[in-house]
């Protein structure tokens, strides 16, 4: 009993970090869109596991500032040293901001999520992460802020862990113009000022299918070798200019014999035109990986490609690359081809900001939603341990509308109850959004993905899910959807019925200058 009041805390508190933020900046809204602040957070600190065992732990987070001292958004943590490469989690940040002095202040905390990976059950638990802390940070401008603290960690749900350490942060702003709200609304016409202030970038965001191909002298956890698989994921790039870009990538095993196994990569590359609508780029990334009995050590990752582009339309282009990853402390290693199908946008305008003058900008229509969902036996054989139980997670589903009624989606979820500790899942698809009447709407989508871990029988990894709801618009910008499915593995005996419920936060981001 005492495991599901941890549950529903958690959800609760997602709920109140995504859904209730808005709520709080609505007394300081005026109309139109704002020029808001955002930040890219890469923390690090060390987990003390049970006998005296150290798990050295990056974070990438990225978040959005709702006042001038509340701020809230999506995280993950990943083991990058000691034992235990793979163990990753995903969930919600928030917290609060206070200036001490005109350049020290005091950040305070709490993230939700779930996960686990490299010791199963026993180290996790049902996955349930909490973490607090309280830093105080130091404030260079537009480099950025240093800042130094102390967290608790506790994994509540059987878990393990549970452990007070010191950490390290460091976070980048950036900056956009936001509307609350789904309404539909033309494009903007900013200032000088604005503009300069925005200063916009290109942006893309692809869908990756990459095929590794192990080296020779790479081992499982098992000591055996190593055989061939392939991942998808997605990549997000931010290009700083013509040619620089920073990138942002997450893929999980979804072909072979290692479901389960997960990367985030962080780095950045440059990219040169060739010719008419082809373009060569070569990129660097550390990150984060492991699980699906790879051997990657204490999870720290490097990766290198190099590739062509081709430009199909103004928007939508093709990449491929050829690329080396590697395990820092692990024996993984593998050559690697990817293929990426992707969408870019973002300000086209190459003169100096000093000389525009009334830029017009399209908005891009968006909704984040903070998710728990469970999943319901439907086949024997669809766990191999705690079978009976039913396996709860918490995430993160972000939707980009086409127009009124349809989207893309990309969703990431992770256990954190059932016994399920260290399974995760990222999946890739469209749906839509149909009002019924007054502010009562109808939800469905289908997706695609990669799943693994937590003893759930996933096969190679490759699943599919379809879902249908009953959603209920509180105002413009929240709603809360109530969510019935199914999700299945294509190669494995995982088979569940699927109950959600969220709660989602509408916008509208001004990126992309119009034509």
């Amino acid at each position: 009993m005492s495991g599901r009041r941890h549950h529903m805390g958690g959800v609760i508190i997602l709920a109140a970090i995504l859904g209730f933020a808005p709520l709080q900046c609505g007394a300081e809204e005026v109309a139109g869109p704002q020029l808001t602040t955002g930040a890219l957070k890469i923390s690090y600190e060390e987990f003390s596991l049970p006998g005296s065992e150290k798990m050295g732990m990056t974070a990438l987070g990225i978040s959005h500032n709702f006042t001038k001292n509340f701020h809230a958004g999506i995280g993950s943590w990943m083991a990058v040293k000691g034992e235990r490469g793979g163990f990753i989690t995903i969930g919600l940040d928030g917290g609060l901001s206070l200036p001490l002095t005109e350049k020290l202040g005091l950040d305070t905390g709490l993230f939700v999520g779930g996960g686990g990976g490299r010791g199963g059950y026993t180290l996790s638990g049902g996955g349930l992460m909490l973490r607090t802390h309280a830093a105080v940070t130091y404030d260079m401008g537009s480099r950025g802020k240093l800042g130094a603290g102390v967290s608790h960690v506790d994994f509540p749900d059987g878990g393990t862990i549970t452990t007070t350490r010191p950490f390290i942060s460091y976070t980048l702003p950036f900056y956009s113009f936001i509307e609350n709200g789904r309404e539909r609304s033309g494009s903007r016409v900013l200032s000088g000022e604005q503009y300069r202030q925005l200063s916009p970038k290109q942006y893309s965001l692809a869908l990756i299918k990459r095929d590794l191909h192990v080296a020779s002298t790479a081992l499982t956890d098992f000591g055996t070798p190593q055989t061939n698989f392939s991942l998808i994921g997605i990549e997000w790039r931010t290009y700083l200019d013509e040619h620089w870009f920073a990138r942002l990538e997450t893929e999980g095993a979804a072909g072979g014999s290692s479901a389960g196994y997960m990367q985030i990569l962080i780095g950045g590359g440059f990219k040169v035109p060739l010719g008419g609508n082809l373009f060569a780029s070569t990129d660097l990334s550390l990150g984060g990986g492991g699980g699906g009995n790879i051997d990657s050590g204490g999870g720290l990752l490097f990766n290198a490609s190099a590739g062509v582009q081709y430009n199909l339309t103004r928007n939508l282009f093709a990449d491929l690359s050829a690329g080396y990853l590697s395990s820092r402390t692990g024996t993984f290693e593998a050559k690697t081809v990817a293929f990426k199908l992707g969408y870019q946008s973002g300000a086209k305008n190459k003169v100096s900001a000093a000389l525009i003058d009334r830029p017009v900008f399209e908005p891009a229509f968006l909704r984040i939603r903070a998710v728990s969902q469970s999943y319901f036996k439907a086949a024997d054989n669809w766990r191999s341990h705690h079978a009976d139980q039913n396996v709860d997670n918490l995430g993160v589903q972000i939707d980009y509308f086409l127009n009124r009624d349809w989207y893309i989606t990309g969703q990431g979820l992770a256990a954190y109850g059932g016994g399920a500790g260290a399974y995760m899942t990222g999946l890739l698809g469209t749906g839509a959004r149909k009002t019924v009447t007054g502010d009562l709407f109808i939800n469905t989508e289908g997706l695609v993905g990669a799943a693994g871990g937590g003893g759930l029988a996933i096969g190679s990894g490759l699943v599919w899910q379809g879902n249908i709801g009953l959603g209920y618009d509180i105002n413009p910008t929240l709603s809360a959807l109530l969510s019935a499915g199914r999700m299945q593995a294509f190669n494995g005996d995982f088979k569940a019925n699927v109950i959600g419920l969220s709660v989602g936060y509408h916008f509208k981001s001004y990126m992309s200058e119009a034509d």
